[in-house]
């Protein structure tokens, strides 16, 4: 089990290249992938995105990168422009009749003169820079990510433990109640019968008895949410994105114990009804920050 929850980074320094790179993610419906990178490391933003997708399903994820080259650069002087910028001080000096000499310094400045052919898409000793902290980067993510996934399964293995212990008081309880409530009923219906002579009264009365005890028959309820929390447990040992089917898992166990509350609701009974469902709602929250 993973949790959506992590963080990974890594610091390389190599080859006069300092290079940070970390990644954090919190929980959300759908990959949601937010990269910053420095201007001239944008062309590596689509390598980040094909790795974090390979590795994560699910989440927020934000990812910065901090980028610092040490290496001497590689500039070149562009002589045309060096020379029209020269031409242009030289004329606009005479059409103010200036004497004043305009220094190299200031013409370098201008924009163009001197560029930089540094290719860092082709460079291969920044590649291996990027590649390196990337990787460290997810491998970590992964471990925070399984680390937290595991304290997570234990909380609701727990509360699974906790629905099960309700679930068979609850049961226990059952039984008694249906008597006790069929004993009530046949008193106050023999009371009526004393009352009103009508004929096959007693026949009728009884049948709607039967039908009424019925309806406080709690059997199907209690069968269902165990299977539920059978199904439940055993998806927690599965590898895999598992979030989603233990979520819909969830919702089946939540419906079944508002049925069992409406349907069977006594002073000795709700303190375990309470107990189930506080329990799954506590799941169905930590359950969102499952992958």
């Amino acid at each position: 089990m993973k949790s959506m929850t992590g963080f990974g980074n890594a610091l390389i320094s190599r080859d006069n290249i300092d290079l940070e790179l970390e990644i954090k993610s919190i929980n959300a419906r759908f990959l949601d992938l937010r990269i910053f990178l420095p201007r001239e490391l944008s062309f590596y933003e689509t390598e980040i995105r094909r790795q974090i997708i390979k590795s994560i399903s699910r989440g927020a994820i934000e990812v910065r990168v901090n980028f610092s080259d040490h290496r001497e650069p590689k500039l070149v002087l562009d002589k045309t422009k060096l020379l029209k910028y020269n031409e242009l001080a030289i004329e606009a000096a005479q059409l103010l009749a200036s004497e004043e000499v305009i220094s190299i310094e200031f013409l370098l400045q201008e924009p163009g003169v001197i560029e930089s052919v540094d290719r860092l898409a082709e460079d291969e000793i920044l590649a291996n820079v990027l590649n390196e902290a990337l990787a460290q980067a997810l491998q970590r993510i992964k471990e925070s990510m399984l680390e937290e996934g595991e304290q997570i399964k234990q909380v609701l293995c727990d509360s699974m433990q906790q629905i099960e212990m309700a679930i068979n008081a609850v049961s226990e309880l059952c039984e008694p109640f249906k008597k006790e409530l069929f004993a009530t009923m046949h008193k106050h219906i023999e009371e009526l019968i004393g009352s009103y002579k009508v004929e096959n009264l007693e026949q009728r009365l009884i049948q709607e008895l039967a039908i009424y005890v019925d309806k406080y028959d709690i059997g199907e309820e209690l069968s269902r949410l165990r299977a539920h929390l059978k199904t439940f447990t055993s998806t927690l040992q599965e590898e895999g994105d598992i979030g989603k089917t233990l979520n819909f898992i969830i919702q089946e166990m939540q419906r079944e114990a508002n049925t069992l509350g409406s349907k069977f609701s006594t002073t000795q009974s709700f303190p375990w009804i309470l107990t189930i469902k506080e329990e799954i709602e506590k799941c169905r929250e930590i359950i969102q920050n499952v992958a």
